[in-house]
Formats: structure tokens, C-alpha cells, sequence
């Protein structure tokens, strides 16, 4: 079947006008989806996924509702808002929705599709369910990931919504392949789509004992091992991806790569920012070489990866979350670990994460064919490799039933009006995965558990056995924190204001994930615990300890690479440290509005400190688009320490300051004078916030 015979001939500008034979598994779901069927396709990566959920929103958007795109990874929700673009050509509204849960829902009647995280979609039904009233159609991509223990869980509890509270809300789930797709299903009232198919065909083989193994034949490699394929695809003109199970073993892979290739790239004619990465890294990168995770900046991962794109960089070295995180296809991956360490073992990766690594082998339009290849170390490792290869892959298991996440589900249904009482909440947990896979109704101690905590500590209140949610539940249920974080920051209210004190319990949540300390932290940590005369020497609390001494330094404008240094952590771990101590932080400041009305400036101030990692004399000056904490300092240093001072500048003035274009300081300027204008009309910065 051909495109469009399936859709109006507008459709096929975001195909520029080619016109071309649907995949069997695409028409397939289509034809359901016409149907207002649910449909889930499991198919392999880069086999056409996106052109359905194309169809589907262009289709829903004719019968006047709207769609949202929901990815699991704020990476993944850029990229694909970016694709998602394309659709602007046919009159499609596209937004982006990340992490700002404190944005009223009503925002999605201004838009077509919403591109969103499960976290996002969540919290948006927290606070007003009633907009799925505007929606025909929820597009779950990776709904495999409902496995995740960290992220299934909330997108699990998204798709139970819908099925609970709009079942006429058509659902398209996109996975990789899942040995119990017909269980989601079933779960989902949903018609499956499986197949095999790869729209670039995936040969795999093992590298054991300096041969490939491929096809039952064997081929000599030499001692160069998996380095000879990895030379071989470089050599004709393809990329490589190789895949390690620590950020450590990524950097060292890196140079045993870079002493054996030098594809003399000029560094300096790219268009990247180089003081953003050290002499090390760039030597790397002119060899054509470079390793990504998540200890790096988010400059510094987005520069690697569009180098990538670009074919400036032939290989990258990255940690498994590359493959989930970024679509960053090659000619050829290798799998050089298979195993990871967690909860003190050494445990082999599921069979999930690692088709997902080799179903980034094969470049759309570029390659004929992928090539995918795992290490194999010794006969055992030999034999869990074939097992990768030619067993099944794992089902996806719902993670729903830990004690607090139902928690904090119990108090976001009761919050949203979705739930009154316990035979309520039973209901709603029926329509769960959970329920296809375990009797739920074995849970019912821990929801009366979860109601009598609730209830116990003022989140909730009991009339005539029906329970509502009191303005403290209310505002931590729309803030979309765990219960135990809203005490934790309430308990902090009741000191008196410091900045590392407060950061401690804003560290200390279950929100936050801390960093872990070693042995040679014990002096600084041990000495900040006792000048708080904190005697809780638990290692949750000394992780809370280091957390706060790290984002100390960081709103104190020490610089990234020099705390990154000093605490032998990665600049990537203190930004995404930072970004959970914003939405906390900011939580507290709303929290203050019940508890401490006199502290709600101060800590608007803290907040936004945290979230620019700046002193306080600078806060003002970052309101002005492109300036952050570097060049906010640089203007205050050279005497333009307001917004008003800014704003009557000279054009040339600003220029003279090192690292201002004078673009960037006519942009500026002008920026800063519509600032200033909003302010003389009486706007607040509490009115910025939201």
C-alpha cells in the first residue's frame, strides 16, 4: 500500500513528495488505528515507528483533537520535539513539556501535539484530569521501558489513567521487542503488531578468542580483536559505536582508539565551542575519537554527539544509556562489556538493553547492512553472548507495587478527585499492568498503609469514609514530590535560614539522588555534620552532606570544572544534581507559603541561585536571555552590576568584555531594557517563576 493511499496528498510534504510503499507492520497499524483501535508495535529500531505515529497525529489532528508524544528521557523528548517540527508544514502546532510541573495543564489548548516525559504526563493529570477531554490521541514511545524501576513506574501509572478515566483516548505504543507484547495487549485492549523486521538488515557475530564468530563460521582476527572491524568500517567510510559498562572504562577505550587512529581532523575549524572541553578531549576529537556519558556537561554531550552526526567523530566510546538516550545509529556497534556491577555483583546486562545497543548498527539511508558484534571474554561470557543472540528476550514487568510510589499515587488520585476512598483506589489499580500480572488485591494493607501515613501526617483528611486532600496534600501532589520530601522540606522551615543547611535536607529527599562518598571524603563531611550539630552519621545522611558541600560550591559560582576536580565527579553529575535541587528547592519556596510566608522571597532567591549557580549579587543580571553565571559575573566585574546600568550601556561598551560579540551585546542591551520595562510596570519575579 502505497502512502498516500492512506493519507490527503498534504501529508506528503514532510515526506518531500515521495511517495512510497508502506512496511507490512506500518500499514497493519495504521489500518487499526483507522479503526480507533489501541495498537502497540514492537518492532526493531529504525523500522518506520515514527512515520505511523506521523499518521496517526496528522489524522487525529484533522478530527480536531489534539496528541502527546510521551518519550522517557528529557533527551529523547528534544529530539524527537525537533522531528516532530516537520509537521508545522501542515498547520501542526508542537510543544514541548519537560519537567515543569508546575505549569498549569491548560496550557495544551494552545497547541496539536505535546511532547512530553512520563513524569510530565503525570503530573499533568495530578493537577487536572479533565484535560484529557482535548486529547484523541497518547503515542507511548519505548513502552518497554515500563520494566524501568526508576521511570516505569510513572509511565505506567499515565497509561492506567487513560484506560481508567478516557478509554475513547486511542493509544499507540511504540517498543522494541518484548517476548510479552501480547500480555500489554491484552492489558492495554490493544491489537499487537509484531515483526522482525529492520528496514537495514542486522548481522550479528561474538568476538571470542581473536575470532568472529558469525553465521557458525569463523574468522581469524589477529590480536587486534573487535579494534580490526572497528578499523574496517572506518576504512569504508562508516562510524563505529562501542559500548562499556563504566564512564572509566569509556575514557580508557578512548585512547587504546586514539593510538590507533588519527584521522588528523583540524580541531579548530569545526564550529564548537573548545574551551568547553580540556586538551585531553580534544586531542580525542582530532583523532576522530571520543567517549560520551553522563558525567560530561550537556555542552559537551550535545557537541559530541552533532560532531557524530556530522562524521566528524568515527567512534564513539559510551556507556549503555547512549543507546536508550540519543538515536545515534553507526555502521557498526560493539559490545565490548556485558556485564555490569550492581548491588555489589557483577551481573550480566538484560537482553533488552542489549539488543537496544545492537539495534543502533545500520545508518538509515548511509548503510546497506549493520554489523553488530559482542566481546566475549572467557567460555562463560561466550556462552551468555549466544544466549543474547538466540534466546528470548525478557517481558516487561510492572514495578508498581513498591510502598512509595504507591504512596505518592494514592495521594495524587485522592488529590486529582480520581479516588474518594479505598474501593476507589482498588478500582484504578485494576486497570494497571500490575493487575494483569500480580492479584491486587493482595495490596490492600499497603493502601490502607499509605492512607494512615497520609492521613497521619495532614496530607489527607477522613469525611464519612471518604477522604479529600488538604492544601498541604494538594500543593505536594501538584508539585509532584513525594510525600516524604514535603516533610523533610516542612522540617527544614523550621530552622533558621543557611544555605548549606537547607541544602542538606533538600538533599536528604528521596527526590535527590545523592552522591555517593568514599572514604577520603570523611574529614570534610564528618566537619560539616558536626558544625550543624547533625548526629546522623548514616550513610544516607553523609551522602546528603556531600550533596550539600558540592551545590554550595556551585551557588557560590566555584566553576564547574574546578568542582568536578575537587570531588572527582563528572561536570554532567553536578548539572543534573543542580537541575533536582531546582524543582526541590523551588518546592520549598512554595512550601514556605503555607509554613513561613516571611521566608518566600528569601527562598525564591535560593532557588533561582541553585538553578543558575550564582551569588546573589547576580541574580538580576540572568534574567537577560543568554547570559548565565560566566558572563553575568563578567558584567558585574566591569561595573554593570544592574539591570538598568545594562540596559543604557553602550553597544560598544558591552563588546569590550571578554566572550561579548557585538551581536551579543546589542541583544543584550535590548534585552535588558524590555526587562527593566516589564519591572517599571509593576511585574514581580515571583510573576518570572510562573
Amino acid at each position: 500500500m502505497k502512502l498516500s493511499e492512506i493519507v490527503p496528498k498534504d501529508f506528503l510534504k514532510i515526506t518531500d513528495n515521495n511517495d512510497f510503499n508502506l512496511y507490512e507492520h506500518q500499514e497493519k497499524a495504521v489500518n487499526e488505528l483507522n479503526k480507533n483501535n489501541n495498537v502497540i508495535v514492537a518492532v526493531p529500531t529504525a523500522s518506520g515507528k515514527t512515520l505511523i505515529a506521523y499518521i496517526a497525529i496528522y489524522k487525529t489532528f484533522l478530527n480536531h483533537k489534539k496528541s502527546m508524544y510521551i518519550v522517557p528521557l528529557r533527551s529523547l523528548a528534544m529530539e524527537k520535539y525537533n522531528e516532530l517540527l516537520n509537521l508545522k508544514s501542515l498547520g501542526i502546532k508542537v510543544t514541548i513539556s519537560i519537567g515543569d510541573y508546575d505549569v498549569p495543564p491548560s496550557f495544551v489548548k494552545n497547541y496539536d501535539v505535546i511532547v512530553s516525559t512520563s513524569e510530565r504526563a503525570d503530573s499533568m493529570l495530578h493537577r487536572d484530569p479533565d484535560i484529557l477531554n482535548e486529547f484523541g490521541l497518547f503515542i507511548i514511545d519505548e513502552i518497554h521501558m515500563i520494566s524501568d524501576a526508576s521511570r516505569g513506574p510513572r509511565l505506567e501509572t499515565v497509561i492506567s489513567s487513560l484506560l481508567y478515566l478516557n478509554p475513547d483516548i486511542v493509544l499507540l505504543g511504540l517498543s522494541a521487542t518484548v517476548s510479552n507484547v501480547k500480555e500489554l495487549a491484552e492489558w492495554m485492549n490493544a491489537k499487537a503488531i509484531i515483526s522482525n523486521f529492520r528496514a537495514v538488515p542486522l548481522e550479528n557475530g561474538i568476538v571470542y578468542k581473536h575470532q568472529l564468530i558469525m553465521n557458525d563460521k569463523k574468522i581469524n582476527l589477529g590480536v587486534e580483536d573487535e579494534l580490526k572491524l572497528i578499523k574496517e568500517s572506518i576504512d569504508l567510510d562508516g562510524q563505529a559505536l562501542v559500548f562499556r559498562n563504566s564512564r572509566r572504562s569509556t575514557e580508557k577505550y578512548t585512547e587504546i582508539l586514539m593510538n590507533s587512529f588519527n584521522l588528523n581532523l583540524d580541531v579548530k575549524s569545526l564550529d564548537i565551542p573548545l574551551d568547553a572541553f580540556n586538551d585531553k578531549m580534544i586531542n580525542m576529537i582530532s583523532h576522530g575519537v571520543m567517549y560520551h556519558h553522563a558525567g560530561l556537561s550537556n555542552e559537551q554531550r550535545s557537541v559530541i554527539e552533532k560532531l557524530f552526526k556530522n562524521g566528524d567523530i568515527k567512534v564513539i566510546t559510551a556507556t549503555p544509556t547512549l543507546a536508550a538516550g540519543v538515536n545515534l545509529p553507526a555502521r557498526t556497534v560493539v559490545i565490548r562489556d556485558i556485564t555490569r556491577y550492581s548491588d555489589g555483583y557483577s551481573k550480566p546486562i538484560s537482553n533488552i538493553e542489549i539488543q537496544q545497543m545492537l539495534g543502533r548498527a545500520g545508518r538509515p539511508k548511509y548503510d546497506k547492512r549493520g554489523y553488530g558484534y559482542i566481546y566475549a571474554s572467557s567460555q562463560s561470557m561466550f556462552n551468555v553472548a549466544k544466549s543474547y543472540l538466540n534466546g528470548e528476550i525478557e517481558p516487561v514487568i510492572s514495578k508498581m507495587d513498591s510502598n512509595s510510589l504507591i504512596r505518592f499515587n494514592i495521594l495524587a488520585l485522592i488529590s486529582s478527585g480520581i479516588a474518594r476512598n479505598i474501593n476507589n483506589i482498588e478500582e484504578f489499580y485494576k486497570k494497571t499492568l500490575l493487575a494483569i500480572q500480580k492479584d491486587v488485591s493482595d495490596l490492600e494493607l499497603t493502601f490502607e498503609s499509605a492512607l494512615y501515613f497520609l492521613e497521619d501526617n495532614k496530607f489527607i483528611e477522613e469525611n464519612n469514609n471518604n477522604y479529600d486532600a488538604t492544601r498541604f496534600g494538594k500543593l505536594t501532589s501538584d508539585l509532584y514530590i513525594d510525600p516524604v520530601t514535603s516533610l523533610i522540606l516542612k522540617k527544614a522551615l523550621e530552622y533558621d535560614f543557611s544555605e548549606e543547611l537547607y541544602l542538606y535536607f533538600i538533599s536528604k529527599t528521596p527526590d535527590m539522588l545523592p552522591f555517593n562518598f568514599r572514604e577520603k571524603d570523611y574529614d570534610y563531611i564528618e566537619e560539616f555534620l558536626d558544625r550543624f550539630n547533625i548526629n546522623d552519621f548514616s550513610d544516607e545522611s553523609m551522602r546528603a552532606a556531600k550533596t550539600a558541600i558540592v551545590l554550595n560550591e556551585w551557588i557560590n559560582e566555584v566553576p564547574v570544572n574546578t568542582i568536578a576536580e575537587n570531588f572527582d565527579i563528572g561536570p554532567g553529575d553536578i548539572q543534573s544534581k543542580a537541575s533536582s535541587a531546582d524543582w526541590i528547592s523551588y518546592s520549598l519556596y512554595r512550601l514556605s507559603s503555607m509554613f513561613d510566608k516571611l521566608m518566600e522571597h528569601k527562598l525564591l532567591e535560593f532557588n533561582e541561585r541553585i538553578k543558575e549557580g550564582v551569588k546573589e549579587d547576580i541574580i538580576k543580571l540572568i534574567e537577560i536571555p543568554q547570559i548565565g553565571r560566566v558572563r553575568a559575573r563578567r558584567l558585574y566585574d566591569n561595573g554593570y552590576t544592574s539591570l538598568e546600568k545594562i540596559a543604557n550601556a553602550s553597544k560598544n561598551d558591552i563588546s569590550n568584555i571578554f566572550g561579548f560579540s557585538s551581536k551579543l551585546a546589542n541583544d543584550v542591551i535590548e534585552n535588558a531594557r524590555r526587562i527593566t520595562k516589564r519591572y517599571y510596570k509593576g511585574d514581580s519575579l515571583d510573576s518570572y517563576k510562573n
